[in-house]
Protein backbone atom coordinates (compact mmCIF):
# COMPACT_ATOMS: atom_id res chain seq x y z
CA UNK A 1 0.00 0.00 0.00
CA UNK A 2 1.24 3.50 -0.86
CA UNK A 3 0.14 6.54 1.15
CA UNK A 4 0.87 10.25 0.80
CA UNK A 5 0.59 12.08 4.13
CA UNK A 6 0.18 15.84 3.75
CA UNK A 7 1.49 17.59 6.85
CA UNK A 8 2.61 20.93 8.18
CA UNK A 9 5.58 19.02 9.66
CA UNK A 10 6.49 15.73 11.32
CA UNK A 11 9.24 16.54 13.79
CA UNK A 12 10.87 13.69 15.73
CA UNK A 13 11.32 15.98 18.74
CA UNK A 14 7.96 17.74 19.12
CA UNK A 15 5.96 17.12 22.30
CA UNK A 16 2.81 18.80 20.92
CA UNK A 17 -0.16 16.45 20.95
CA UNK A 18 -1.02 16.86 17.27
CA UNK A 19 2.51 16.19 16.12
CA UNK A 20 2.80 13.15 18.38
CA UNK A 21 -0.49 11.79 17.05
CA UNK A 22 0.50 12.01 13.39
CA UNK A 23 4.01 10.76 14.04
CA UNK A 24 2.79 7.71 15.94
CA UNK A 25 0.15 6.70 13.39
CA UNK A 26 2.37 7.19 10.34
CA UNK A 27 5.45 5.43 11.72
CA UNK A 28 3.34 2.50 12.90
CA UNK A 29 1.74 2.20 9.47
CA UNK A 30 5.26 2.24 8.00
CA UNK A 31 6.17 -0.58 10.39
CA UNK A 32 3.30 -2.60 8.87
CA UNK A 33 4.90 -2.24 5.43
CA UNK A 34 2.91 0.75 4.17
CA UNK A 35 5.03 3.02 1.93
CA UNK A 36 4.44 6.42 3.51
CA UNK A 37 5.40 9.54 1.54
CA UNK A 38 5.34 12.55 3.85
CA UNK A 39 4.75 15.93 2.19
CA UNK A 40 5.59 18.60 4.78
CA UNK A 41 6.35 22.30 4.71
CA UNK A 42 9.85 23.14 3.53
CA UNK A 43 12.14 23.79 6.48
CA UNK A 44 10.11 21.67 8.90
CA UNK A 45 11.83 18.49 10.18
CA UNK A 46 10.52 15.06 9.22
CA UNK A 47 11.27 12.02 11.35
CA UNK A 48 13.56 9.40 9.79
CA UNK A 49 11.92 5.97 9.73
CA UNK A 50 11.90 2.84 7.61
CA UNK A 51 9.34 3.00 4.76
CA UNK A 52 8.83 6.73 5.38
CA UNK A 53 9.96 8.99 2.52
CA UNK A 54 10.27 12.78 2.99
CA UNK A 55 9.05 15.37 0.47
CA UNK A 56 8.39 19.09 0.87
CA UNK A 57 5.89 21.71 -0.19
CA UNK A 58 7.17 25.27 -0.44
CA UNK A 59 5.52 28.47 0.70
CA UNK A 60 5.60 31.06 -2.02
CA UNK A 61 3.85 33.95 -0.26
CA UNK A 62 4.85 32.89 3.27
CA UNK A 63 1.98 33.67 5.68
CA UNK A 64 0.90 37.12 4.51
CA UNK A 65 -2.54 35.89 3.45
CA UNK A 66 -4.41 33.48 5.76
CA UNK A 67 -4.70 29.91 4.44
CA UNK A 68 -2.84 30.72 1.19
CA UNK A 69 -0.56 27.84 2.16
CA UNK A 70 -3.26 25.52 0.88
CA UNK A 71 -2.53 26.78 -2.65
CA UNK A 72 1.15 25.97 -2.17
CA UNK A 73 0.19 22.53 -0.87
CA UNK A 74 -2.01 21.92 -3.90
CA UNK A 75 0.75 22.86 -6.36
CA UNK A 76 3.43 20.67 -4.80
CA UNK A 77 1.07 17.77 -4.08
CA UNK A 78 0.06 17.72 -7.74
CA UNK A 79 3.73 17.48 -8.72
CA UNK A 80 4.38 14.71 -6.19
CA UNK A 81 1.42 12.64 -7.38
CA UNK A 82 2.62 12.95 -10.97
CA UNK A 83 6.06 11.76 -9.86
CA UNK A 84 4.80 8.82 -7.82
CA UNK A 85 2.16 7.56 -10.18
CA UNK A 86 0.03 4.97 -8.35
CA UNK A 87 -1.10 6.04 -4.84
CA UNK A 88 -3.72 4.26 -2.71
CA UNK A 89 -4.51 7.04 -0.23
CA UNK A 90 -3.85 10.72 0.43
CA UNK A 91 -4.06 11.64 4.12
CA UNK A 92 -4.20 15.20 5.44
CA UNK A 93 -3.22 16.10 8.99
CA UNK A 94 -5.11 19.40 9.33
CA UNK A 95 -8.34 20.19 7.47
CA UNK A 96 -7.68 23.90 7.85
CA UNK A 97 -4.00 24.26 6.97
CA UNK A 98 -3.44 21.51 4.40
CA UNK A 99 -6.82 19.82 3.88
CA UNK A 100 -8.12 22.27 1.30
CA UNK A 101 -4.90 22.00 -0.69
CA UNK A 102 -5.12 18.22 -0.54
CA UNK A 103 -8.63 18.24 -1.97
CA UNK A 104 -7.67 20.66 -4.75
CA UNK A 105 -5.06 18.22 -6.07
CA UNK A 106 -6.51 14.84 -5.13
CA UNK A 107 -7.61 14.22 -8.72
CA UNK A 108 -9.75 11.18 -7.94
CA UNK A 109 -7.46 9.65 -5.33
CA UNK A 110 -9.00 8.36 -2.10
CA UNK A 111 -8.79 10.96 0.66
CA UNK A 112 -8.29 10.12 4.32
CA UNK A 113 -9.08 13.09 6.56
CA UNK A 114 -7.99 13.19 10.19
CA UNK A 115 -9.68 15.21 12.93
CA UNK A 116 -8.08 15.67 16.35
CA UNK A 117 -10.80 18.07 17.45
CA UNK A 118 -12.97 20.69 15.76
CA UNK A 119 -11.72 24.26 16.01
CA UNK A 120 -14.09 27.09 16.91
CA UNK A 121 -13.48 29.75 14.26
CA UNK A 122 -15.83 31.07 11.56
CA UNK A 123 -13.66 30.00 8.62
CA UNK A 124 -12.84 26.65 10.19
CA UNK A 125 -16.53 25.98 10.76
CA UNK A 126 -17.14 26.61 7.07
CA UNK A 127 -14.35 24.17 6.17
CA UNK A 128 -15.90 21.54 8.46
CA UNK A 129 -19.29 21.95 6.76
CA UNK A 130 -17.80 21.27 3.34
CA UNK A 131 -14.52 19.35 3.35
CA UNK A 132 -15.61 16.09 5.08
CA UNK A 133 -18.15 15.42 2.30
CA UNK A 134 -15.23 14.81 -0.05
CA UNK A 135 -13.34 12.35 2.17
CA UNK A 136 -13.52 8.59 1.64
CA UNK A 137 -12.37 7.91 5.22
CA UNK A 138 -12.42 10.21 8.25
CA UNK A 139 -10.77 9.23 11.52
CA UNK A 140 -11.58 11.11 14.73
CA UNK A 141 -9.56 10.76 17.91
CA UNK A 142 -12.69 10.60 20.07
CA UNK A 143 -16.45 10.16 19.89
CA UNK A 144 -16.73 13.79 21.05
CA UNK A 145 -14.84 14.91 17.96
CA UNK A 146 -16.95 12.69 15.71
CA UNK A 147 -20.16 14.14 17.13
CA UNK A 148 -18.90 17.70 16.70
CA UNK A 149 -17.90 16.97 13.12
CA UNK A 150 -21.16 15.37 12.01
CA UNK A 151 -23.06 18.22 13.68
CA UNK A 152 -21.22 20.61 11.38
CA UNK A 153 -21.37 18.27 8.36
CA UNK A 154 -24.35 15.88 8.58
CA UNK A 155 -23.28 14.25 5.29
CA UNK A 156 -20.24 12.88 7.12
CA UNK A 157 -22.41 10.81 9.45
CA UNK A 158 -21.72 7.42 7.85
CA UNK A 159 -19.83 4.20 8.52
CA UNK A 160 -16.55 5.56 7.13
CA UNK A 161 -16.37 8.33 9.72
CA UNK A 162 -14.82 6.36 12.55
CA UNK A 163 -13.37 6.89 16.01
CA UNK A 164 -9.71 5.89 16.10
CA UNK A 165 -8.12 6.81 19.44
CA UNK A 166 -4.44 7.06 20.21
CA UNK A 167 -2.68 4.03 21.54
CA UNK A 168 -0.43 4.23 24.58
CA UNK A 169 2.97 2.57 24.36
CA UNK A 170 3.45 0.85 27.72
CA UNK A 171 7.04 -0.09 26.87
CA UNK A 172 7.74 3.62 26.58
CA UNK A 173 6.15 4.11 30.00
CA UNK A 174 8.15 1.31 31.60
CA UNK A 175 11.59 1.49 30.00
CA UNK A 176 12.93 4.83 31.18
CA UNK A 177 16.60 5.77 31.16
CA UNK A 178 16.70 7.48 34.56
CA UNK A 179 15.24 6.24 37.82
CA UNK A 180 12.64 8.09 39.87
CA UNK A 181 15.34 9.00 42.41
CA UNK A 182 17.74 10.31 39.74
CA UNK A 183 15.10 12.56 38.18
CA UNK A 184 14.10 13.90 41.57
CA UNK A 185 17.68 14.62 42.52
CA UNK A 186 18.18 16.51 39.24
CA UNK A 187 15.23 18.74 40.19
CA UNK A 188 16.30 19.24 43.79
CA UNK A 189 13.40 17.13 45.10
CA UNK A 190 13.54 14.63 47.95
CA UNK A 191 12.10 11.12 48.06
CA UNK A 192 9.50 12.32 50.58
CA UNK A 193 8.10 15.15 48.44
CA UNK A 194 4.62 14.74 46.95
CA UNK A 195 5.13 15.87 43.36
CA UNK A 196 2.28 17.09 41.15
CA UNK A 197 3.04 17.16 37.41
CA UNK A 198 1.53 19.12 34.51
CA UNK A 199 2.55 18.52 30.89
CA UNK A 200 1.36 20.74 28.06
CA UNK A 201 1.77 24.07 26.32
CA UNK A 202 0.97 27.40 27.94
CA UNK A 203 -2.23 28.31 26.13
CA UNK A 204 -5.74 29.11 27.45
CA UNK A 205 -7.22 25.79 26.29
CA UNK A 206 -4.99 23.88 28.72
CA UNK A 207 -6.58 25.58 31.74
CA UNK A 208 -3.41 27.32 32.92
CA UNK A 209 -5.34 30.02 34.81
CA UNK A 210 -7.30 27.31 36.61
CA UNK A 211 -4.11 25.44 37.46
CA UNK A 212 -2.48 28.51 39.00
CA UNK A 213 -5.58 29.46 40.99
CA UNK A 214 -6.09 25.91 42.25
CA UNK A 215 -2.46 25.57 43.34
CA UNK A 216 -2.64 28.84 45.26
CA UNK A 217 -5.85 27.70 46.98
CA UNK A 218 -4.45 24.46 48.43
CA UNK A 219 -3.00 24.93 51.95
CA UNK A 220 0.76 25.43 51.86
CA UNK A 221 2.89 22.40 52.64
CA UNK A 222 6.64 22.51 51.95
CA UNK A 223 6.61 18.83 50.92
CA UNK A 224 4.09 19.45 48.15
CA UNK A 225 5.82 20.37 44.87
CA UNK A 226 4.55 21.32 41.41
CA UNK A 227 6.51 20.55 38.23
CA UNK A 228 5.40 21.97 34.90
CA UNK A 229 6.80 20.60 31.64
CA UNK A 230 5.33 23.41 29.60
CA UNK A 231 6.38 25.16 26.42
CA UNK A 232 5.66 28.92 26.57
CA UNK A 233 3.27 29.95 23.79
CA UNK A 234 0.73 32.58 24.85
CA UNK A 235 1.99 35.65 26.70
CA UNK A 236 -0.66 35.72 29.43
CA UNK A 237 -0.30 32.06 30.42
CA UNK A 238 3.49 32.30 30.27
CA UNK A 239 3.41 35.32 32.57
CA UNK A 240 1.08 33.57 35.03
CA UNK A 241 3.47 30.63 35.33
CA UNK A 242 6.52 32.88 35.61
CA UNK A 243 4.85 34.81 38.43
CA UNK A 244 3.91 31.58 40.23
CA UNK A 245 7.49 30.30 40.00
CA UNK A 246 8.80 33.62 41.33
CA UNK A 247 6.52 33.71 44.36
CA UNK A 248 6.47 29.98 45.22
CA UNK A 249 9.81 28.12 45.47
CA UNK A 250 7.93 24.80 45.43
CA UNK A 251 7.09 25.32 41.73
CA UNK A 252 9.50 24.22 38.99
CA UNK A 253 8.97 25.17 35.35
CA UNK A 254 10.86 23.26 32.65
CA UNK A 255 10.26 24.75 29.22
CA UNK A 256 11.60 21.93 27.06
CA UNK A 257 12.04 18.18 27.52
CA UNK A 258 12.78 15.75 24.71
CA UNK A 259 9.81 13.51 23.95
CA UNK A 260 11.66 10.31 24.85
CA UNK A 261 12.43 11.68 28.32
CA UNK A 262 8.87 12.69 29.25
CA UNK A 263 8.01 9.31 30.89
CA UNK A 264 10.95 9.79 33.26
CA UNK A 265 9.26 12.85 34.73
CA UNK A 266 5.88 11.10 34.91
CA UNK A 267 7.35 8.16 36.83
CA UNK A 268 9.16 10.57 39.16
CA UNK A 269 5.84 12.22 40.10
CA UNK A 270 2.93 11.26 42.36
CA UNK A 271 -0.07 13.08 40.82
CA UNK A 272 -0.87 14.12 37.26
CA UNK A 273 -2.74 17.44 37.08
CA UNK A 274 -4.39 18.41 33.78
CA UNK A 275 -7.17 21.05 34.01
CA UNK A 276 -7.84 21.15 30.27
CA UNK A 277 -10.82 22.82 28.56
CA UNK A 278 -10.70 20.80 25.31
CA UNK A 279 -8.65 17.94 23.85
CA UNK A 280 -8.65 15.74 20.81
CA UNK A 281 -7.72 12.82 23.03
CA UNK A 282 -5.43 13.75 25.91
CA UNK A 283 -2.27 11.78 25.17
CA UNK A 284 -0.50 12.93 28.31
CA UNK A 285 -3.40 11.72 30.47
CA UNK A 286 -3.16 8.29 28.83
CA UNK A 287 0.60 8.20 29.33
CA UNK A 288 0.25 9.24 32.97
CA UNK A 289 -2.27 6.44 33.51
CA UNK A 290 0.04 4.03 31.69
CA UNK A 291 2.79 4.99 34.14
CA UNK A 292 0.46 4.30 37.07
CA UNK A 293 -0.23 7.88 38.15
CA UNK A 294 -3.57 9.06 39.56
CA UNK A 295 -5.05 11.84 37.46
CA UNK A 296 -6.86 15.07 38.24
CA UNK A 297 -8.54 16.52 35.18
CA UNK A 298 -11.84 17.88 33.86
CA UNK A 299 -14.88 16.64 31.98
CA UNK A 300 -13.59 18.28 28.80
CA UNK A 301 -14.39 16.81 25.41
CA UNK A 302 -11.87 14.30 24.13
CA UNK A 303 -10.04 13.65 27.37
CA UNK A 304 -13.15 12.39 29.17
CA UNK A 305 -13.05 9.26 26.98
CA UNK A 306 -9.63 8.28 28.31
CA UNK A 307 -10.32 8.01 32.06
CA UNK A 308 -13.10 6.59 34.22
CA UNK A 309 -14.33 9.13 36.75
CA UNK A 310 -13.61 8.18 40.38
CA UNK A 311 -11.96 4.97 39.20
CA UNK A 312 -8.82 6.21 37.46
CA UNK A 313 -9.19 9.96 37.98
CA UNK A 314 -10.74 12.66 40.13
CA UNK A 315 -12.63 14.97 37.82
CA UNK A 316 -13.76 18.60 38.00
CA UNK A 317 -16.05 20.76 35.93
CA UNK A 318 -14.27 22.77 33.24
CA UNK A 319 -12.99 26.06 34.65
CA UNK A 320 -13.53 25.21 38.33
CA UNK A 321 -10.38 25.95 40.37
CA UNK A 322 -12.18 25.22 43.70
CA UNK A 323 -13.04 21.67 42.58
CA UNK A 324 -9.54 21.16 41.22
CA UNK A 325 -8.02 22.39 44.48
CA UNK A 326 -10.25 20.06 46.50
CA UNK A 327 -9.15 17.06 44.43
CA UNK A 328 -5.52 18.08 44.61
CA UNK A 329 -5.55 18.44 48.38
CA UNK A 330 -7.31 15.10 48.72
CA UNK A 331 -4.72 13.22 46.66
CA UNK A 332 -1.77 14.99 48.26
CA UNK A 333 -2.94 13.70 51.64
CA UNK A 334 -4.04 10.17 50.68
CA UNK A 335 -1.31 7.82 49.47
CA UNK A 336 -3.69 4.85 49.42
CA UNK A 337 -6.09 6.63 47.07
CA UNK A 338 -3.20 7.66 44.83
CA UNK A 339 -2.17 4.01 44.51
CA UNK A 340 -5.72 2.80 43.92
CA UNK A 341 -6.42 5.29 41.11
CA UNK A 342 -2.99 4.78 39.57
CA UNK A 343 -3.30 0.99 39.45
CA UNK A 344 -6.78 1.23 37.92
CA UNK A 345 -5.50 3.67 35.31
CA UNK A 346 -2.74 1.30 34.27
CA UNK A 347 -5.25 -1.53 33.85
CA UNK A 348 -7.51 0.66 31.71
CA UNK A 349 -4.67 1.57 29.36
CA UNK A 350 -3.71 -2.10 29.02
CA UNK A 351 -7.26 -3.13 28.15
CA UNK A 352 -8.46 -0.23 25.97
CA UNK A 353 -5.55 1.51 24.25
CA UNK A 354 -3.36 -1.19 22.71
CA UNK A 355 -1.50 0.10 19.64
CA UNK A 356 -1.62 -3.30 17.94
CA UNK A 357 -5.40 -3.43 18.15
CA UNK A 358 -5.78 0.17 16.94
CA UNK A 359 -3.46 -0.24 13.93
CA UNK A 360 -5.17 -3.55 13.06
CA UNK A 361 -8.46 -1.66 12.89
CA UNK A 362 -6.97 1.13 10.79
CA UNK A 363 -5.32 -1.27 8.33
CA UNK A 364 -8.65 -3.04 7.97
CA UNK A 365 -10.39 0.22 7.02
CA UNK A 366 -7.69 1.23 4.54
CA UNK A 367 -7.67 -2.17 2.84
CA UNK A 368 -11.45 -2.59 2.76
CA UNK A 369 -12.05 0.82 1.16
CA UNK A 370 -9.45 0.44 -1.60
Amino acid sequence: MRLVAVQTGLSPLSVLGGNITHREFLTRLADRGVEVHVLAEEGEPIIEHKNLVPHYWRRRLRKKIPYVGNIDVAMDLRNLLAELGSVDWIRFSSPYHVGLGTLLSANGHRIWGTYLHCEDHLFWRWVDRWLPKHCDLITCLSEDTRQDLVTRCPEADHANTVVLPMGIDLERCDNVARSRQDVRRSLGLSDDDIVTLFIGVLIPRKGIKDLVMAWKTVPHNPRHKLVLLAKPVEALETALVAELVKEDPRVIHIEKVLYEHVPEYIRASDIFFFPTHLEGFGIVVGEAMGCGLPVITTRAKGVREVFVENETALVADIGSPPQLAEHLQRLQNDAELRMKLGNAGRRRIESHFSWDRIIDSLMGSLETLQ
